[in-house]
């Protein structure tokens, strides 16, 4: 068995928000899902697992799409800051 880890394409950047932020997938993320589908097309994939997050499952999408597969919505496998009001991309936390 192998495990493939993908990290979910770039999402809108969105600020503050009332509730739990969960931002889509900007164009260019979402152009990123498709670019990721195309390179996983020919490999033996029998299961996607996504976190709740919009942005994995928008990631996933297209895969699993290609695949004919549904993915798998786990909750353990999301991000540890997935309950914060606000989105910070992991590239502004360094």
């Amino acid at each position: 068995m192998e495990l493939l880890l993908v990290r979910h394409g770039l999402p809108v950047r969105r600020e503050l928000t009332s509730g739990v932020a969960d931002p889509e997938l900007a164009p260019d993320g979402l152009l990123q899902a498709e670019r990721l589908a195309d390179y996983l097309a020919s490999e033996e994939i029998s299961a996607v697992y996504v976190s709740p997050l919009k942005r994995a499952r928008e990631t996933a999408a297209p895969l699993a799409k290609r695949l004919g597969l549904t993915p798998v919505v786990e909750d353990d496998i999301s991000e540890f800051d997935r309950n914060s009001s606000e989105y910070v991309p992991i590239e502004e936390l360094r």
